[in-house]
């Protein structure tokens, strides 16, 4: 279930979509990018520990619940924040080359948003990756 996931994910950001701008420097879409994420991972950890899984919201003391739920919203925004404020700096990065040099930079900067996208694309792969598989393991 994970690996199709993280796949498709990986893919939307990394492979050109033929725009002039990248789909990802829209706020909208990067918190719908993050949104099943979050989704992923309580049913990773809903389906692999059933209603135990909420067990770690009142570890190791019931005092830390508001803790553990404001941690559970922020990954979801941390994820998304982090790509559309590496992605919108990228492109403004061009911007800024092209109103400088405008004969001699378009090619390299093909690449250097390549670049930046794939580096974008493994972030978040990893990072969601990273909290689906928290969710499914036990809290130590």
């Amino acid at each position: 279930m994970v690996v199709p996931f993280i796949g498709t994910m990986f893919l939307f950001l990394f492979l050109p979509h033929g725009e002039l701008a990248a789909p990802t420097n829209d706020i909208k879409t990067t918190v719908a990018l993050a949104l099943p994420t979050s989704v992923a991972y309580f049913y990773a950890g809903l389906s692999k520990k059933g209603l135990g899984y909420f067990g770690k919201e009142i570890q190791p003391t019931p005092r830390l619940l508001p803790i553990h739920i404001l941690e559970d919203f922020t990954k979801p925004l941390s994820l998304s924040f982090r790509l559309f404020g590496n992605i919108l700096a990228d492109e403004l990065v061009v911007v800024v080359l092209f109103s400088l040099v405008t004969s001699v930079v378009p090619i390299p900067v093909m690449f250097l948003g390549l670049f930046t996208s794939g580096i974008q694309a493994l972030l978040f792969a990893t990072l969601a990756a990273a909290y689906i598989g928290e969710s499914m393991e036990g809290h130590h």
